[in-house]
């Protein structure tokens, strides 16, 4: 459609306050959804189009007044992209609500004609890649003013005002939650900066709307103050996020702060709106909200939006606590490594009583239930006995150490490239310390497993396994002939899935003052004394997410086959130090009827159910350090690089330590010092966040 027909078109209109217009005109912009770098080239060739037609031009730019005049802009200038206080579920829940009944927005906000303009989910692609030239152009053709050089009787004018005095009343209103004061008791004590840019504001633009002479500046000394305002709230947000050891985390809080800080952003570029920056483009400011607000409406319906949003900052918070002894799993000197082998054969001694009880288990023939609930009881309660005892479990430790890898890309006061060799200096260490945990595991169990079993066969005349079942237990092995591998790939999920409930619990333990709860609690201080309860809820403050991970890992363990079985499909679950536990039971039972290439295939296959534990839960365990951290896929590859670099040239170094110990500060006894006094340092923090009047 040429631009006479479309003004020909806006020109039969009965109702000036109808969209068309711009729905048409934004229609010849828009380029294939594959090509938006095409946009502004189609720009280009409607704006000379425009020029040759000047009488459509002015019945264009009286249809735009009319139509801006139709309706009014503060719910689009307020509400647009910003999440709402029902909550992070209501939140999502009203998404998906909304592929299926669309929202309805009022007949006297531009909010719905906005969304028919830019009514395909990918305009906000093509509207970013336009430059500012092309736009500020296309808003010159039109005769578009900048809201600064509006009258102050003009109707945008007062949509804007009325837009800052609302965003401005929603910060205030946020920064009182009794979230907010309950971590930052100081702010009741004091002018909250929440409460004093609202009444800055409110000052600023009754000065502004009735001082015929007042400074409309990015250099007025009211306007300075309300943006040192913005910052020191931005400034608490950001304490309370830094205080991860202190407050932990929670979805509502996290929800709270990501809300805060979205209307501060937004309160600052409306701002920006109502004065003259000093240096600024033309349309600086305006092009910015367009911007904003086309990739708000067009993402508003997204749940990936939502959650990355969102949960990322939830997972920064939970990786931070996932496994508070995390630092404990990685052996940095070869004394740490030699204690590393002496822990895991510990747990390779325990893993082999638990081989046993679990064939007693399959003997007793117990319904589906039954059977997994103590499978499940067999696992947990012997990973949590490994705990108790200070033993190792290999594989648990990528899971564990998340927040040691997150931290390797943390620091922020150095280049990215420092933070990749960081990170991959922590995953060196931590294949040497995961290398010497399977040698510790496997060399325990296997041999632990045979002596039991051999000793039962001794005392009572029969194998704990008999023949068939010992038959099963090699086949299980095989890799190639079985789902071995496949299954050692969901042991590696739930590896991964109990750290993060590990780092979930120690966060709740904080975030809900668990320990002191339990020291506090009258029965119990009744009953066992105060000593006792204080001793126990220190063990807990310590010990409670490792404790839920280990008994959720159990769980996830001993219940998967009988899911399988209900199900009808192959599920089942693979772990190397269960399955060289195993294949010492059914060497005790059927060693003399076994060749050399069963032999070989149970060993092979034992090394590569550890090696897909280790990847599926490593791989998951930094894909959301990683992801928590926001680096892109770029930096990823260089990460690999690093790591295969290091690979060729210190391959030693990935299983055993370095012969001469470096003692300098490496990166991540850097990061664990920091870690250690985080707490004191955010404390200072605090001490100098404090409103002021400059």
């Amino acid at each position: 459609m040429t631009f006479p027909q479309l003004v020909r078109d806006v020109n039969v209109l009965e109702n000036a306050g109808s969209p068309i217009g711009l729905v048409r005109l934004v229609d010849r912009i828009r380029p294939p959804k594959k090509k938006p770098e095409l946009a502004e080239e189609k720009l280009a060739v409607l704006l000379a189009e425009i020029r040759q037609f000047p009488e459509a031009k002015r019945d264009f730019i009286k249809y735009l007044k009319s139509f801006i005049c139709s309706r009014q802009s503060v719910q689009l200038f307020t509400d647009s992209g910003m999440p709402t206080g029902k909550g992070f579920f209501t939140e999502a829940f009203d998404r998906i609500n909304s592929w299926f009944l669309p929202r309805l927005y009022g007949e006297t906000d531009h909010t719905a004609t906005f969304n028919e303009i830019f009514h395909e989910t990918w305009d906000h692609k093509w509207v970013q890649l336009i430059s500012r030239e092309a736009w500020v152009t296309l808003f010159l053709e039109f005769e578009f003013e900048e809201f600064e050089r509006l009258d102050l009787d003009a109707r945008m004018t007062t949509h804007l005002l009325n837009s800052i005095l609302v965003v401005s009343q929603r910060v205030a209103a946020m920064g009182l939650e009794p979230e907010i004061l309950a971590k930052l008791p100081e702010l009741e004590e004091f002018d909250s900066p929440f409460v004093v840019q609202n009444k800055e504001i409110f000052s600023y633009l009754d000065a502004y709307q009735n001082s015929k002479d007042f400074d409309r500046s990015d250099q007025n000394a009211d306007y300075k103050q309300i943006l040192v305002m913005l910052s020191q709230c931005v400034d608490y947000v950001n304490l309370i996020r830094k205080n991860k050891r202190r407050f932990g985390a929670d979805i509502s809080l996290t929800y709270l702060l990501n809300r805060i800080n979205q209307n501060i952003n937004r309160l600052r570029t409306l701002m920006r709106l109502a004065v003259k920056i000093k240096g600024a483009a033309p349309f600086e400011s305006e092009i910015e909200l367009l911007k904003a607000l086309v990739y708000s409406e067009n993402k508003k319906n997204s749940l990936q939006d939502h959650f990355d949003t969102n949960v990322r900052l939830l997972a920064f918070q939970v990786t931070e606590h996932a496994g508070r002894t995390g630092e404990h799993y990685i052996a940095n000197t070869g004394s740490e490594w030699m204690k590393m082998l002496y822990k895991a054969m510990g747990g390779g001694l325990i893993v082999g009583f638990l081989s046993i009880f679990k064939v007693f288990i399959y003997y007793m023939k117990a319904s589906p239930f039954g059977e997994a609930f103590l499978y499940s009881m067999n696992y947990s309660l012997g990973f949590i006995g490994i705990h108790v005892s200070h033993s190792t479990l290999a594989t648990k430790q990528p899971a564990m150490t998340a927040s040691k890898l997150a931290a390797a890309l943390d620091e922020v006061t150095k280049p990215k490239d420092k933070a990749i060799e960081n990170l991959a200096e922590v995953i060196l260490r931590l294949s040497r310390s995961q290398f010497i945990a399977f040698v510790g595991n496997v060399f325990a169990a296997f041999p632990v497993a045979f002596l039991l079993a051999y000793g039962y066969h001794w005392y009572y005349g029969e194998h704990v396994a008999g023949s068939d079942k010992a038959i099963a237990l090699i086949n299980e092995l095989h890799p190639f002939n079985s789902y071995a591998i496949f299954h050692a790939g969901i042991a590696g999920v739930f590896l991964f899935l109990s750290g993060l409930i590990s780092g979930y619990y120690d966060n709740k333990s904080v975030y809900n003052k668990i320990p002191q709860r339990i020291q506090q609690h009258k029965l119990l201080v009744k009953i066992f004394g105060k000593t006792r309860m204080v001793n126990f809820g220190n063990y807990i403050d310590q010990n409670l997410g490792s404790l839920a991970g280990n008994f959720f890992l159990g769980i996830f363990l001993g219940s998967t086959g009988t899911i399988g079985y209900i199900l009808g499909l192959p599920l089942d679950i693979r772990h190397i130090t269960f399955s060289s536990g195993n294949f010492g039971l059914a060497v005790a039972s059927i060693g003399h009827k076994l060749n050399d290439y069963q032999v070989f295939m149970s060993i092979l296959g034992i090394i590569l159910i550890g090696l897909m534990n280790f990847l599926v839960s490593f791989s998951l365990a930094i894909f959301v350090a990683i992801k928590s951290r926001g680096v892109n896929f770029k930096e990823t590859r260089k990460l690999i690089r690093t790591i295969l670099v290091w690979f060729v040239y210190r391959p030693s170094e990935f299983f055993f330590p370095p012969r001469v110990s470096k003692l300098k500060k490496k990166p991540e006894n850097e990061l664990l010092d920091k870690d250690e006094n985080d707490q004191q340092n955010s404390s200072d923090e605090s001490e100098k966040v404090r409103p002021t009047k400059d």
